[in-house]
C-alpha cells in the first residue's frame, strides 16, 4: 500500500492487518517492535505507517512544504529555532543507544528542559523533530507507541531525493491505489502538480492506461485484469476508519455514495468511520462490540445487500475478529 494513514494507532495497524496474509494486531505490533515499518509524519502533515527503508524519501521530500505550512501555527505557539535545538539535544541524549520513550515520557523530559507541552505545543515539537529526521515512531508499549531516534532505528541510507522520490513514489502509488492520474498522485503525496508531472508519467509509462469518465488512469496489469472480471465487484472487505480507499484519493465519492458521505463522516469533521464495503464500494460501517476476550463485529447496513454479498459481510467482519483474537 505504499503508505497508510495512521493518525488513529489502532486503526493504521488494522488497515495493515487486513491488508497482510495471517495479519492479527500481535503480527502488525511484531513489525513495529522489529524496525521493519515505522510511524512517522510523512505528507500533508499527516502520520502515516510506512516501510520502514521508504521513511526517509518520504519525510525528506514533504518537509519544507508541510513546516512552512505550519510556519505559522509554530510562531503562535512561541516556538523557535532555539526551542527546537533544546528538545532536539534532550531527545538525542535520552534516546541514545537504542532508548525507547513513550510521548508523555519526552514530554517530561522536555519540560525538565524548560519548554512546555501544553496546548499542542508538545506534539508540534515532535513533529518537528520528526520532520527532520531526529525521531520516529516504533515499538509499542502498552497501547503508546515509543519514539527512538530515526538515525539508530531505521535502516542505513539517505533515501531517495527530487525527481527519483517522485518516480519510486509515483510507482508505488499507481500499484497500491490504481487506477489514478498525475491530479491523485499530486494530492495524495502533498506536491504541486507542475513538479509531479514528469516523474509521475515516468512511472505511469510502466503501467496499464484505462480511460474512465473522459479521464486517463493508470494501474497495474494485476488490477486491470481484476477490473475485467466479477471477482473485484463482489469483494466484500471490512476496513477501519481513516482507512486508505476513503483518504488515499482528492475525490472520496469514487469510494463513498455521496448518500452516505454524512453517515460515514458526519458534520465532514475530520472522524471517518469503519466501513463495510463492496466491489471498492461503501454499503455500511460496523463497530466493535464483545469483549477484549471475545471481540465480535457488528455490521451497520446502509442498503440491503443480495445472499452473496451478505454472506462476504459475515466472512468480512469474521476477518476482523480475527485480527484481535489471534
Amino acid at each position: 500500500m505504499a503508505a497508510l494513514q495512521s493518525q488513529d494507532l489502532p486503526s493504521g495497524m488494522l488497515a495493515v492487518g487486513v491488508r497482510a496474509e495471517a495479519g492479527t494486531a500481535s503480527a502488525v505490533a511484531a513489525a513495529l517492535a522489529s524496525g521493519a515499518v515505522v510511524r512517522t509524519w510523512t505528507m500533508r502533515g499527516t502520520l502515516f505507517i510506512v516501510a520502514a527503508e521508504d521513511a526517509r524519501t518520504y519525510v525528506r521530500l514533504a518537509s519544507d512544504r508541510v513546516m512552512r505550512s505550519a510556519a505559522a501555527r509554530h510562531r503562535g505557539l512561541g516556538i523557535s529555532e532555539e526551542d527546537v535545538a533544546v528538545v532536539r539535544k534532550v531527545a538525542e541524549e535520552r534516546l541514545a543507544g537504542g532508548v525507547g520513550l513513550t510521548r508523555a515520557e519526552l514530554f517530561e523530559a522536555f519540560e525538565s528542559a524548560g519548554q512546555p507541552t501544553r496546548g499542542q505545543r508538545g506534539i508540534h515539537l515532535l513533529s518537528i523533530l520528526s520532520h527532520r529526521l531526529v525521531l520516529v515512531q516504533g515499538p509499542l508499549r502498552g497501547r503508546q507507541q515509543e519514539f527512538r531516534l530515526a538515525d539508530e532505528w531505521l535502516p542505513p541510507g539517505e533515501g531517495l531525493r527530487g525527481d527519483d522520490a517522485l518516480e519510486y513514489l509515483a510507482g508505488r502509488y499507481v500499484a497500491s491505489h490504481g487506477p489514478v492520474d498525475e491530479r491523485d498522485f499530486a494530492w495524495w503525496i502533498g506536491q504541486p502538480l507542475g513538479t509531479v508531472r514528469g516523474p509521475f508519467q515516468a512511472a505511469a509509462a510502466r503501467a496499464v492506461a484505462l480511460k474512465a469518465d473522459g479521464r486517463e488512469l493508470f494501474c497495474t496489469a494485476e488490477v486491470a485484469s481484476l477490473l475485467d472480471s466479477r471477482s473485484g465487484a463482489r469483494t466484500v472487505v471490512a476496513l477501519p476508519g481513516y482507512d486508505e480507499l476513503a483518504l488515499g484519493y482528492p475525490d472520496r465519492s469514487v469510494a463513498i455514495p455521496e448518500p452516505y458521505l454524512e453517515r460515514l463522516i458526519p458534520g465532514s469533521n475530520g472522524v471517518f468511520k469503519a466501513m463495510l464495503t463492496v466491489g471498492g464500494r461503501a454499503v455500511g460501517t460496523w463497530f466493535k462490540d464483545g469483549t477484549p476476550a471475545a471481540p465480535r463485529v457488528r455490521p451497520e447496513l446502509f442498503e440491503e445487500l443480495g445472499p452473496a454479498a451478505s454472506d462476504g459481510v459475515a466472512r468480512a467482519a469474521a476477518r476482523i475478529e480475527a485480527y484481535w483474537r489471534e
